[in-house]
Order: structure tokens, then sequence, then C-alpha cells
């Protein structure tokens, strides 16, 4: 019987992790061309294409907002020349495989004419969900500063 319960579980697992590893997937590759398009198109085309109408943002040291409107107007004050490029670094899918999380690492890089400035390095949280045409936009975001991961604190 307790081989027969250890066998139905590792089944139930495996199919389980089946099911949930192509939204995870889909989450980590759409993170992916979020980020590329940052990087190709700018940082404000980027964040209204990929949010969600009613966007929650969590920006760090930052009061919350939401709503698309507010993040455009945010973001329309990205310093030109700056960068922010990022790469996530795992998901996870809810059982409904149309709700999840990526979270991954980010570098901002400010405009060469920025006296004093410096590159900083932080993490953060995107929490997408699946919209009615299966495409998949964040509906909320979480960001904040941590020293380089490449070195010692």
């Amino acid at each position: 019987m307790k081989k027969m319960i250890a066998m139905s579980f590792a089944a139930w697992s495996a199919a389980s992790a089946g099911a949930w590893a192509g939204p995870v997937e889909e989450m980590m590759e759409t993170d992916r061309a979020f980020a590329a398009m940052a990087a190709k198109d700018g940082v404000l085309a980027a964040f209204a294409a990929y949010a969600t109408d009613d966007v929650r943002m969590f920006p760090g040291g930052g009061q919350p907002y939401s709503g698309k409107p507010e993040l455009i107007e945010r973001f329309s004050t990205f310093p030109e020349g700056a960068t922010l490029e990022w790469d996530p670094v795992e998901g996870i899918a809810g059982p409904s495989g149309d709700f999840g999380f990526t979270w991954g690492r980010y570098i901002y890089t400010p405009s060469p004419d920025t006296e004093n400035a410096s590159v900083g390095h932080g993490k953060y949280i995107s929490i997408w969900r699946r919209e009615d045409n299966g495409d998949w936009k964040f509906i909320a975001d979480i960001g904040n500063a941590n020293p380089d991961p490449n070195t010692e604190d």
C-alpha cells in the first residue's frame, strides 16, 4: 500500500511539474523579450507594452502606484542615455497555468553625461497574468537595489 501511494505521489508530482513547466518557460521567455525590447526600443516603450492596464508598481525607495497611465507618466522621465538591463533567474506558475511570477537581477547604468552617478544593481519580481488572447502581461512589478552580486559584502 505504501509503495502504491508513493508511486501515485511520484506520478502526480511529475505531472504537476510538467504542467507548470510550460507556463513558467512562457513567462521566462516573455520576461526576456520584455528586457530585449527595453534594450532596443527603450524602457518606457517596453514597460508600456508589457504592463496590464491595471498594473501595480512597487518601486524601490518609492511609493506604490497603479495603472498604465501612471506607469507611462513615471517612465517618461527615464533619463536619456541611461539603460536598465535585466535577466530572469527563475519563475513559478500557479496550478491554473495562467498566473505566476519571475524574478531576476537588474543593472541600471546612468547616462554617460551624469555626474557622480554609479551603476546600480538590484533584484526584481514581476507577477504575470495570461491575458485572454494568450499573451503574458505583468500585473505587478517590485524592484529594489542591492550590492553588485559579483562582489563580496
